[in-house]
């Protein structure tokens, strides 16, 4: 492949980003924010100045002046040396068969053929979709894809209960909860807000809307709620994007893929798949819920419209402490998109003579549902892409990336939450640590996510703290995208521990039998499924059944949980917790989306480190209400409704 494909991730001069240029109109968009006195509430915009070199001292904020444990940063010993067994080893242990999960994703591989979705995977969902308080799980699945057979059941979709004891059924048939088209991704939002959550499925092909009837079953409502979309979507994530207490849809496309434009590529005079630098993207979708159980197609008008995005993952997050959810899209070999939420008055044109002042004082109010082009209707929601401007669209040294997965994180402990994206073989994962102000620098040298990812291709990730330590550890699946004539090809799982101040060994060695086998890894959704205060790990495959990795890792230490939930019963995505106790202090976000093509467990987990509690817990919501709360019980989870003391949830786990 000799364009902006995979292999060009070792050619660089390829597929460098024309930076000056996209700095140019952002200097544009800063000249008219100074010149109309502000758009957010206390926001400063990033600087414009491009970020030093990943690993160097300039590139590196101040550490954080206390750690998870509470001491100075510099008195935190290292992770230890590369295959040094840290001081609590991992352990995860494949119970997927075993508890009534037998599932392999069908890709309809054909030798020769290379047609590109089939190298992608699928992904899963952790859905509590009975509400019995035990994290049900759906997966998406291929089928036959030239020709489908509209009417097949051999590659549908699956639906697991979970029965509390460790064990799964099959409630594929019986909640009506299928499809039998080439699915990719999957996302969980109850977007009418009858306490039941509901499922959308991204495919190769039309999307699907699934509502939940609150009685075991679901209701296909893709053509009545408005949310067909024909192109190849990958991701997705549910959110209010304009705060008026609905909950909003963004679909992640990826590109246009046909049997009509449809190539194979040569590697070193070996045939495989071709790469995104072959084909042409697809724009995403913005659906914005009207209320009444549709939804309008709005990403244009939100000023969220991109050229050039090839997407794979999205994570919705607050990266910027103002309780308003930011957008970041990643890209495979283009630049990731940034989206920040900014008065309807900044994002129109300054040649707009109807754009009215805005003085630098202004409260953050919810922008009102309205159509933009009626006549006389307020203006609507506006979002501004600052990716290049903030540091996290292309490396630190001007790259565009191959971003499969992203996690989020506050990896240093620094109460500002990081980004890490998953890349391709023999370059490099990134990690953006967060500056403050949606400024972000490529920092992947220093805590050695590039050393140790290198050697791998990694599609999807996501933290969780195996250790309970408080400082979140990182699991990536792994698996190469050019097929098999093309080694390597399967790669080993990854497991990395961070040392509490953001920096990382490779434990994988020490994790279990999964760890040392190789496959072609693909989705992963986080939860902890038995309900016994650690993050379990589902990992979707395309050459062998999933797998259900039970963390077993014996501790000896303290967790708290928290289930937020609102009035309105939308998840309240751009707020964030804060727990506390002796020099312990550590922040959570409530986010949307992360990892790749799935949906993980929305409970937000804490591990105390050698903490003994109780614990202080501050919760701050998107609607700027501060909740504190002193002297929690650890050891449980904790359910808390907005403005209303929290209520301690009681789990009989199989696996105490």
């Amino acid at each position: 492949m000799s364009r902006t494909g995979w292999s060009s991730c070792r050619d660089a001069p390829a597929d460098r980003r024309p930076v000056p240029f996209a700095l140019v109109a952002w200097f544009a968009l800063v000249a008219v924010v100074a010149s109309i006195g502000g758009c957010r509430r206390d926001m400063a915009l990033p600087s414009a100045t491009a970020p030093a070199q990943a690993g160097t001292a300039s590139g590196r904020a101040s550490p954080p002046a206390t750690t998870a444990s509470g001491g100075d940063s510099r008195a935190v010993p290292s992770a230890g040396a590369e295959g040094a067994p840290p001081p609590i080893p991992p352990r995860f242990v494949e119970v997927a068969k075993s508890s009534g999960i037998d599932f392999t994703y069908f890709n309809d591989e054909v030798p020769d053929r290379f047609f590109l979705p089939e190298v992608m995977g699928g992904g899963a969902a952790w859905i509590d979709y009975d509400r019995d308080g035990w994290l049900d799980l759906f997966i998406t699945n291929g089928c036959r894809i030239k020709d489908p057979d509209p009417n097949q059941r051999e590659h549908i979709s699956r639906l697991y209960r979970n029965r509390g004891d460790g064990h799964f059924d099959d409630m594929t048939l019986a909640s009506s909860a299928w499809h039998n088209g080439y699915g990719q991704g999957c996302s969980v939002g109850d977007y009418d807000a009858d306490g039941f959550p509901d499922l959308f499925l991204a495919n190769y092909g039309a999307d699907v809307l699934f509502h939940n009837n609150g009685d075991g079953t679901f209701t296909r409502v893709t053509a009545t709620a408005k949310t067909t979309d024909d192109d190849w979507s990958t991701s997705s994530a549910w959110f209010d994007a304009d705060g008026d207490g609905l909950l909003d849809l963004y679909v992640v496309n990826y590109l246009n893929v046909t049997w009509r434009n449809h190539q194979t590529c040569k590697y070193s005079g070996k045939v495989g798949y071709c790469g995104p630098g072959e084909y042409q993207g697809v724009p995403d979708r913005l659906y914005v819920n009207q209320g009444d159980g549709t939804f309008v197609e709005r990403l244009d008008a939100y000023g969220m419209s991109v050229p050039d995005g090839k997407g794979l993952t999205i994570a919705v997050l607050d990266l910027d402490d103002d309780l308003r959810p930011e957008v970041y899209v990643g890209n495979d070999m283009t630049p990731n998109f940034l989206f920040t939420r900014v008065d309807a008055a900044l994002a129109k044109s300054p040649k707009d003579p109807a754009a009215p002042a805005t003085s630098p004082g202004h409260k953050r109010e919810a922008a009102g549902r309205a159509n933009p082009s009626s006549p006389g209707g307020a203006a609507p929601c506006r979002y501004a892409e600052v990716g290049v401007l903030s540091g996290c669209a292309v490396s630190g040294e001007g790259l565009n990336e191959a971003t499969m997965g992203v996690a989020c994180a506050d990896f240093d402990g620094d109460g500002l939450v990081d980004l890490y994206l998953s890349h391709y073989y023999n370059a490099k994962n990134t990690l953006y640590h967060n500056l403050g102000n949606l400024s972000f620098v490529d920092d992947s040298f220093s805590t050695r996510v590039a050393a140790l990812s290198k050697r791998s291709l990694s599609f999807g990730s996501l933290p969780l703290d195996f250790d309970r330590d408080g400082a979140p550890d990182l699991f990536m699946a792994t698996g190469h995208v050019l097929g098999k004539n093309v080694q390597p090809c399967a790669m080993t799982p990854k497991l990395l521990r961070n040392d509490g101040r953001g920096r990382f060994v490779e434990v994988s060695q020490f994790a279990g039998d999964y760890f040392r086998s190789l496959g072609l890894g693909r989705g992963v959704a986080k939860a902890d499924y038995d309900n016994d205060g650690d993050e379990d790990l589902f990992v979707s495959h395309l050459d062998r059944p999933v797998v259900l990795l039970r963390n077993d890792t014996p501790t000896g230490r303290h967790f708290v949980g928290f289930d937020l939930r609102t009035p309105n019963r939308i998840p309240p995505v751009g707020g964030r917790v804060i727990v506390s106790v002796g020099k312990y202090r550590r922040v959570a976000p409530v986010s949307a989306g992360g990892g790749y093509l799935s949906a993980s467990d929305t409970r937000l987990l804490f591990g105390l480190a050698d903490e003994d509690g109780p614990v202080n817990a501050e919760i701050l919501w998107p609607s700027g209400r501060v909740d504190k709360f002193d002297g929690l019980a650890v050891d449980c989870y904790w359910v808390v409704y907005e403005g209303q003391p929290p209520e301690r949830l009681a789990y009989r786990s199989p696996n105490p």
